[in-house]
């Protein structure tokens, strides 16, 4: 069976790996979001065929610390179904290494979640310079809310500046005509990746990405659970492409990342 037959026979996609690249556990940014424990969003990947969620918490937007142990707490009791965030607050950026570290020292962290949109602190600001440095020291992938051209522009600069290192412009921009930007950097960067969670999603969206920068490096985001994962995951299944190009968005690319830090 195909991926978009098995979707539209309510199975789940068990011969795919799929691995939801952005989830949000509990809460997000204050806000009530019903199903967000880890056992509710576990739930939820079974009934999809998701195998792993890679998760952050929203809490560690104000507090980092805090954030960051309730991502340690699920990875703990999940730990084949979830890989960790360490997400920094740039407010706090002599803190920056020793959180980094401290996530790190734990089990099924991964990678680093930024927001400078929460922040109020631009991707170029010096506040983030630490992290860029540590991730391309150590080895890390950043994902980072990716909401504006500012954003967009400065993710293709420090693709040039660290090379070696995987960045993951998140929402890739939001909206047109970010996306004709974010489209521009993926061509220019082969270390630079977009997920399609959260974005402007029209008619044809999925199609438009893969027909202008190919399938390898856009990414299955869902932005669970302020989202309904369940559109996205039907948004790529359904699309109009082979499967090979919907099985690297759903989550062979997402594995090829994950592998560069085991």
């Amino acid at each position: 069976m195909t991926i978009y037959e098995r979707l539209k026979d309510g199975l789940p996609l068990s011969d795919t790996p799929v691995i939801d690249e952005h989830c949000h556990l509990e809460y997000y940014c204050g806000g009530y979001q019903p199903k967000g424990t880890a056992a509710d969003i576990v739930a939820v990947m079974d009934k999809l065929g998701v195998s792993i969620s890679c998760i952050s918490h929203c809490g560690a937007f104000v507090d980092q610390r805090y954030g960051n142990d309730r991502v340690a707490a699920a990875l703990a009791e999940y730990p084949t179904r979830f890989v960790g965030y360490c997400t920094i607050n740039p407010l706090y950026p002599d803190e920056a290494v020793n959180e980094l570290d401290r996530c790190f020292g734990m089990n099924g962290f991964k990678g680093i979640k930024l927001h400078p949109w929460c922040h109020e602190r631009p991707m170029s600001s010096v506040h983030y310079k630490k992290v860029y440095e540590y991730a391309a020291r150590h080895n890390r992938f950043i994902m980072s809310h990716t909401y504006t051209p500012d954003d967009v522009e400065t993710t293709g600069r420090l693709a040039d500046e660290f090379p070696d290192t995987i960045f993951i412009m998140a929402h890739l921009g939001g909206y047109f005509p970010c996306f004709e930007q974010a489209v521009a950097v993926l061509n220019r960067h082969p270390n630079v990746y977009g997920d399609i969670s959260g974005s402007e999603s029209r008619e044809g969206f999925v199609e438009w990405l893969v027909r202008e920068a190919g399938p390898k490096q856009i990414l299955f985001g869902t932005d669970m659970c302020c989202m309904d994962g369940r559109a996205t995951l039907a948004m790529i299944a359904a699309a109009e492409m082979p499967d090979g190009a919907k099985a690297d968005i759903l989550g062979l690319n997402m594995r090829r990342i994950l592998d560069t830090c085991a």
